[in-house]
């Protein structure tokens, strides 16, 4: 099947050649002598943010970067920064995968195709590289960012701190005591938004961020303008995580173990309630699908090049079709 759009942008090869350029900065980084010892530790931390992952949100970080900053130029100085704060995306991502498959939460013992981080170690190393991760990736925006701005600094942190404390760890919360009882959609939805979403959204946010350069704003209009583009952003960014939750709860049911790279059929056996538990998988289909369109149509006022967020947006329905 092709994903090529209307756009004529070749969104696989996109997401392979982004994917590429965000595992090599992350392999730099973790080339660094500060990552040797205790060797357990790092290792365990390499292990997992290095386990393979498509990098959506990374690449919708670079994506929403792309599409804000006026700079069109290979030599971009702001493109580096931009993926330093990536890696700090796909830290939070991956440290929170480790603390999803513990024997205390989804125990769960395969991710993306390879043991879990305490099964490939030990449950104890596994809680501590998801502690390491976690602050190394806000010291990595303040240390390793060299051309954005202070504001920039801070409002990105303020953005990923926001997204794992009122997003990925309520969303947890929630999710654990909704296991093994049933609840409604409202209750889903609520529990996507924070789990699934806010990690999603922050990292379209923080592209247009560094994208849009907020530091030289100047004059109200301008003001105005950026608000808008960046709340536009974070719609499209809560639409397109809340979309990303409901396909992959299909392919929970659809998909197989080795496909997924996780344990398939697994919230059902948990009885888990998801979107095609509750609402059934057609109806699940068109909601993601009504989702990734009023996304799409978030972006028509941005006043700059949307083509790829929305090629992006379409990529994430494609999924399941």
């Amino acid at each position: 099947m092709s994903t090529k759009t209307k756009s004529d942008i070749d969104i696989e090869q996109y997401l392979a050649n982004k994917k590429k350029l965000i595992d090599g900065h992350i392999k730099k980084l973790f080339s660094s002598n500060n990552y040797i010892k205790p060797e357990r530790l790092w290792n365990a931390v390499r292990y997992s943010v290095l386990n393979g992952g498509k990098r959506i949100r990374g690449v919708l970080c670079l994506a929403a970067f792309e599409s804000t900053n006026k700079i069109k130029s290979e030599n971009n100085l702001y493109i580096e920064d931009c993926l330093t704060t990536i890696c700090s995306i796909e830290l939070i991502h991956s440290m929170s995968l480790i603390h999803d498959d513990l024997p205390s939460m989804d125990n769960d013992d395969l991710r993306r195709g390879k043991p879990s981080c305490h099964k490939a170690f030990d449950e104890a190393t596994a809680i501590l590289a998801g502690d390491a991760m976690l602050s190394l990736a806000f010291e990595l925006i303040i240390e390793n960012t060299n051309k954005i701005s202070n504001i920039q600094k801070l409002k990105i942190i303020n953005i990923l701190s926001k997204a794992f404390s009122h997003g990925l760890v309520p969303g947890q919360i929630l999710d654990l005591a909704y296991s093994d009882k049933k609840c409604g959609l409202k209750e889903i939805e609520d529990i996507s938004k924070l789990k699934t979403a806010a990690l999603i959204k922050a990292s379209v946010l923080c592209g247009g961020i560094i994208g849009l350069d907020l530091s030289s704003i100047s004059g109200e209009d301008k003001l105005h303008t950026n608000r808008r583009i960046l709340d536009s952003l974070e719609n499209y960014g809560t639409k397109i995580g809340i979309a990303f939750q409901i396909i992959d709860d299909i392919l929970d049911i659809t998909s197989d173990t080795k496909t997924l790279g996780k344990t398939s059929g697994k919230d059902e056996k948990q009885n888990k309630s998801t979107y095609p538990l509750i609402i059934g998988i057609d109806e699940s289909k068109k909601m993601a699908e009504k989702l990734i369109n009023e996304a799409i149509l978030e972006l028509k006022d941005l006043q700059t090049e949307n083509k790829l967020l929305s090629s992006l947006a379409r990529f994430i329905i494609n999924r399941i079709n």
